[in-house]
C-alpha cells in the first residue's frame, strides 16, 4: 500500500508539473516555476528526460489500476492529499483561504435549502472541469515536440 501511495503522488505530481497554473500570482506560481525546471532539465538531458516520463507513465497505469481495484482506498488518499494541500494553501494565503471557507459555508447553506439545485451545480462543475482536464491534455499533446513521447496524464 505505502508503494500505491508514493505511486500515486509521483502521478499527481507529474500532473501538475504540466498542469496549466492559474492568471496571476498565488500557488500556481509554484507549479510554472516547477514547469520552467523541467523543461529545461529536459531540454539539457532529453534521454533521461525520456526515461522518466516512461516511468511516471508506467507508474501512473499502475495507480490506476490499482485504484479500479480499491476505489475506496484511492478516494481516501486523495482526500488526505486534498487536507494537506489547503492547510499548505491556507498556511500561505490566509485570505484567500478565508474567502475560500466563506464560499463553502455559504454553498453548504444553500445546498440545505435547495438540495436539488445543488446537485445540479455540482454535476456542471464536474462537466466543466473535465472539459478543462481534456483542454489541457490537447495543449500538451499539441506543444510536445514531434520526436518526444506525451506526457504522462
Amino acid at each position: 500500500m505505502t508503494k500505491l501511495f508514493v505511486a500515486l503522488m509521483l502521478a499527481a505530481g507529474v500532473s501538475l508539473a504540466y498542469a496549466e497554473p492559474p492568471a496571476g500570482s498565488g500557488p500556481g506560481m509554484q507549479r510554472e516555476e516547477m514547469r520552467e525546471r523541467m523543461q529545461k532539465h529536459c531540454a539539457a538531458n532529453p534521454e533521461k528526460c525520456a526515461e522518466m516520463k516512461e516511468r511516471m507513465k508506467k507508474e501512473h497505469e499502475e495507480v490506476r489500476a490499482a485504484c479500479e481495484k480499491d476505489p475506496a482506498h484511492c478516494k481516501e488518499i486523495r482526500q488526505e492529499h486534498r487536507e494537506k494541500m489547503r492547510e499548505k494553501m491556507c498556511a500561505e494565503h490566509p485570505q484567500e483561504c478565508a474567502e475560500m471557507k466563506a464560499r463553502h459555508e455559504e454553498m453548504k447553506k444553500q445546498c440545505a435549502a435547495d438540495p436539488k439545485a445543488c446537485e445540479e451545480k455540482k454535476a456542471q462543475m464536474r462537466e466543466k472541469m473535465k472539459e478543462r482536464r481534456e483542454e489541457r491534455r490537447e495543449q500538451r499533446q499539441n506543444a510536445a515536440p514531434a520526436g518526444a513521447p506525451p506526457a504522462a496524464n
